[in-house]
């Protein structure tokens, strides 16, 4: 069976995944994987995940019929799509902006947001109902909200774990080694009695926070709006308060599907 390729590139992670090639959108996702997103690992990590998610499908690379590819780490894009072809043979169609021109929005100049939101967009308007609100926890906290006529309004964006990472490294390097030896907290009421433990708390009770505090705002005005979790860091989330209606980590594979289906 010939199958298709959706791939997220994103700045600390590749997320993708092996779709059928089919003309449902309710096709089901046969296997995906998340990989570090690291130039000079593309050339054995990008055949390696694969080939495993084609054994997991039970595919074959010969049967490679077709996919998009989402980035939103623009330096990052030649070095993959090199690297994909080359151990692969598997050369990426991009996702344009013009394949985007049908989702509403008002934003003020539609180019500045990143086609992975336009992707989140035409997962929403394909598999569930509106108004809904996305929060896509990466790098970033990108929440958005699209309204019961399918636009989508604008949203907001706030430092991820990774970037909260890497600000108490580059500020307070004396806390690297907690950083390192750090764990999710088991119980986010209780004081940390360690470093670590203390760090732990603090992060993940931001990355919950700040989650919970934009999702509550852009719904404010649409209190019947779904809250649709997404991202490498949204079962994180989920787990610490099973906040949101919906946690679907593969929304953005879902919406390139739908988009690669429209054209």
């Amino acid at each position: 069976m010939s199958w298709r390729l959706y791939a997220d590139l994103g700045n600390a992670t590749l997320h993708w995944g092996v779709f059928p090639d089919t003309d449902s959108h309710d096709a089901e996702c046969l296997a995906h994987d998340r990989i570090s997103a690291l130039p000079e690992e593309f050339g054995q990590s990008c055949p390696f995940s694969l080939n495993a998610m084609l054994d997991e499908a039970g595919e074959t690379l010969a049967d490679y019929a077709g996919g998009l590819l989402c980035s939103s780490n623009p330096a990052l894009t030649p070095d993959f799509v090199r690297a994909l072809e080359r151990s692969t043979g598997i050369r990426l169609p991009e996702l344009t902006s013009a394949m985007t021109a049908h989702i509403r929005t008002s934003y003020h100049d539609r180019t500045q947001l990143g086609l992975d939101r336009f992707a989140n967009a035409a997962a929403v308007l394909a598999h569930y109902g509106r108004p809904a609100v996305v929060a896509d926890l990466g790098t970033c906290i990108t929440v958005d909200l699209i309204n019961a006529k399918g636009v989508l309004v604008g949203g907001a964006i706030a430092p991820g774990l990774p970037i909260m990472f890497v600000g108490i490294a580059a500020q307070t390097p004396h806390l690297v080694p907690s950083l390192d030896r750090m764990e999710p907290p088991a119980n986010l009421t209780k004081p940390g009695r360690s470093t670590e433990e203390c760090l732990a708390l603090g992060i993940y009770s931001t990355l919950l926070g700040a989650t919970l505090s934009l999702c509550a705002q852009l719904s404010f005005e649409l209190p019947s709006a779904s809250i649709i979790l997404t991202g490498g860091d949204a079962i994180c989330v989920q787990s610490m308060s099973n906040f949101g209606d919906v946690f679907d980590e593969i929304l953005t594979l879902k919406g390139l599907q739908a988009l690669d289906l429209r054209h």
